[in-house]
């Protein structure tokens, strides 16, 4: 017998364990009992389309990646070798904090390795950065205008200006503030063997979006 868990149960498993979510928080997420939960984590339990629908929103994953590999490779999809996406001026999507704007590029590329990203800093003050965040993988940060300060657990603040540019491991709590009025800009490429990077690097926006919200409120 392969005590080895399906693709299906080592994600489920990988993303509890990289978020710190018990079966209980992932039951609560995905309205699926925990005993469900862990018979999918042990390969005791195949799901239905359904519970992978439930699975897919509750943790904001996509479907494909939730897909058991060996499913794909019996049925193998056209190859595409020359994908391509263009963005133009920093056009993308979206997603607004009261002191950064993430314009995630080439959005239309899924399951993208490499997660570009422009960042329009207005937070100029220390106290605007909150909590420094940490992520998987790691990530280039080219400064395109105004005067950057990089604060990083392991290191002392550095300061970059337009042209400077910082290679860090992104599982580094780190964070950026802008040394000058109104806002200043960067352009960052995150990259991780993960699957699903870009939503995670969206769910730690959208945690931020929520605690502000809850601040104020």
């Amino acid at each position: 017998m392969n005590n080895e868990a399906p693709a299906l149960g080592k994600l489920l498993r990988d993303r509890r364990a990289h978020h710190g979510w018990t079966l209980a928080d992932v039951s609560s997420m995905t309205g699926i009992a925990a005993s469900t939960l862990s018979k999918i984590e042990n390969g005791l339990l195949s799901p239905s389309f359904d519970k992978v629908l439930q699975l897919s929103r509750g943790l904001g994953v996509e479907i494909a990646d939730l897909l058991d590999p060996q499913t794909a490779e019996a049925n193998p999809p056209a190859v595409v070798l020359a994908r391509r996406s263009i963005s133009r001026q920093f056009e993308g999507q979206k997603l607004d904090t009261n002191y950064y704007t993430y314009t995630y590029l080439c959005s239309d590329v899924a399951h993208k390795r490499i997660i570009p990203i422009h960042i329009e800093i207005r937070a100029t003050r220390p106290e605007h950065i909150g909590e420094l965040t940490s992520h998987v993988g790691e990530e280039f940060v080219q400064v395109v205008k105004g005067k950057v300060r990089v604060f990083s657990e392991y290191y002392e603040p550095t300061d970059l200006e337009p042209g400077d540019s910082v290679y860090l491991d992104s599982s580094m709590k780190h964070g950026y503030l802008s040394l000058v009025e109104p806002s200043s800009e960067i352009l960052v490429t995150c990259s991780s063997a993960t699957p699903n990077l870009a939503q995670t690097l969206r769910e730690i926006i959208k945690n931020r979006i929520v605690e502000e919200k809850s601040k104020v409120e």
